[in-house]
């Protein structure tokens, strides 16, 4: 086999700020994982493949601490050496269980969908009413799980000013994320590249400032609140649970469930506002087609578009020999659209025989520990917008989404007409 056989000519990193789906079918095309050269990484978008790297987590760990960006992350994570971002082995099992089947679980998320979820997106909606014409990610979109998370962790959740600030602290450890995941900290980090991580670790430390008070004060946990709840059950994963860890815990539903399920809910609506056929579907038969619906979106356009990992020990996927210390680049989406696995993988069917076949949410022990209550947000933000506006259109005066971002990818503006 040629380096030529197995080398692309494009790199992940071109498709910033646009559709990579070429980029995923030049990468199946040549056996669904190959070499890119300028990431210094394997991309791997076949499905079979990415579900076994990801389930795999001995042999194809997450990065983190391995990268050059380790002491960013650590900063990030205010020097904690136990975050739940780093952990490995038992205690990972451990807190991963823990929020699955109890802080997040299916159950809970149907309590919290009713008490917090719906109200909250009534809210938002009424909000709008008046309003001939709004923008669906500014408006709505950033705002659904902004909320959720204040009500959560007992925020001002109508102090919208006050949430816009602690989101924007939160998008600056994002746009680090995606930097650092993809790799342009592990080579000779360019000027911007610094500045997103300085700015990155400037905004966790004040998102420390915020929480930390609200941790202190609930030590005794003896209130409903998640954090409470996280001081109740912290003893799962570590004997001596403190406060650094309860912080970090709060960071962690801060960054994985923000960000994305905003991603998710845009890209929901760009594929209803542009295809008219697949909105009288979900809107006039959304009892039927409202939970298949937000699983196609979660496959076709799920917020999170790849996911590092690093071989730990030298082996083969495909007939293509992985060096230890390797970096593989996971293509969620890529893997998400494999023909070889799905019919007619680039079109919405709300048919599917197994609609929760795909890996938007990972696969295997690190699966994102959100994923019912992200489902929850996306179909309650779908279906209460669509009731109370049906006739909801773009706005040809405004300027047309676009597809933008690299880590984390959504259409936005969504500009809209209400009526």
């Amino acid at each position: 086999m040629t380096a030529e056989s197995i080398t692309l000519e494009s790199s992940y990193w071109d498709t910033a700020d646009k559709p990579p789906f070429d980029f995923y079918e030049e990468v199946q095309s040549m056996g669904g994982i190959a070499w890119d050269d300028r990431m210094r990484s394997w991309i791997v978008a076949n499905y079979n493949l990415a579900q076994e790297v990801l389930k795999d987590d001995e042999l194809f760990q997450h990065p983190y601490m391995s990268m050059k960006a380790g002491g960013d992350y650590m900063k990030i994570r205010s020097d904690n050496p136990r975050s739940s971002m780093f952990l490995k082995g038992e205690r990972h099992r451990a807190f991963h269980k823990w929020w699955l089947v109890e802080l997040l679980s299916p159950k809970v998320v149907r309590e919290y969908r009713k008490d917090l979820v719906d109200p909250w997106i009534d809210h938002l909606i009424k909000g709008l009413e008046d309003r001939p014409a709004f923008d669906l990610v500014e408006d709505f979109a950033e705002r659904v799980p902004m909320g959720i998370f204040a009500q959560l962790l007992g925020l001002p959740q109508h102090d919208h000013a006050y949430l816009d600030h602690v989101k924007a602290l939160n998008d600056a450890i994002g746009r680090f994320a995606s930097v650092a995941n993809a790799l342009q900290l592990e080579g000779e980090a360019s000027a911007e590249a610094r500045r997103v991580a300085d700015e990155a670790i400037a905004a966790a430390e004040e998102l420390n400032d915020i929480l930390k008070p609200l941790v202190s004060e609930r030590k005794n946990g003896e209130g409903s609140d998640f954090i409470s709840q996280l001081w109740r059950g912290g003893h799962r994963v570590f004997d001596d649970w403190n406060e650094l860890d309860t912080l970090d815990a709060c960071r962690r539903l801060l960054f994985a469930g923000v960000d994305t399920t905003t991603h998710a809910i845009s890209n929901a609506f760009h594929m209803l506002l542009t295809d008219d056929s697949l909105m009288a579907q979900v809107r006039d038969e959304g009892s039927r087609y409202l939970d298949r619906f937000v699983e196609e979106v979660l496959r076709l356009n799920g917020s999170i578009q790849f996911r590092p990992r690093r071989a730990s020990a030298s082996t083969e996927l495909n007939g293509k020999s992985i060096a230890q210390g390797d970096m593989l680049t996971v293509a969620i989406i890529g893997a998400n659209r494999d023909p070889r696995h799905y019919g007619c993988p680039h079109a919405v069917d709300l048919e599917r025989a197994r609609p929760h076949d795909h890996l938007a949410f990972a696969y295997g022990p690190r699966t994102c520990l959100g994923a019912h209550l992200a489902r929850a947000e996306i179909a309650s933000a779908v279906s209460k917008m669509l009731v109370r506006f049906p006739a909801m259109r773009l706005d040809p005066s405004r300027p047309a989404p676009a597809f933008s971002g690299f880590l984390m990818r959504s259409w936005r503006p969504l500009h809209v007409l209400a009526g």
